[in-house]
């Protein structure tokens, strides 16, 4: 199996203006409902990792319950996207 980590450019971008300010484990949960934005499980395992490296252990919880959703690559790519996003960002802080 073959294992491509995406650049940055093909992370979830796209957050409503409104929501920009969110916190991860909040853009995690209406990626994972679909609520606001359209349902993405990969994007919501994205955030849900990124609170949870920050220190939320809520975040942490979710993240496996999406994960038992998605496949290996779904989960690779969402790691991926994470890792993208915060080479963008910065440091992890709690």
């Amino acid at each position: 199996m073959t294992v491509m980590f995406l650049a940055e450019a093909d992370a979830p971008s796209i957050v409503p203006e409104e929501l920009e300010n969110r916190p991860p484990r909040e853009l995690g949960t209406l990626y994972a409902a679909g609520r606001v934005v359209p349902r993405d499980l990969v994007a919501a395992h994205m955030w849900f990792n990124i609170a949870a490296m920050r220190g939320d252990r809520e975040a942490a919880v979710q993240r496996q319950e999406v994960a038992a959703e998605m496949s290996r690559d779904e989960i690779a790519q969402a790691l991926g996207w994470a890792r993208a996003w915060l080479d963008a960002k910065g440091p992890v802080t709690a």
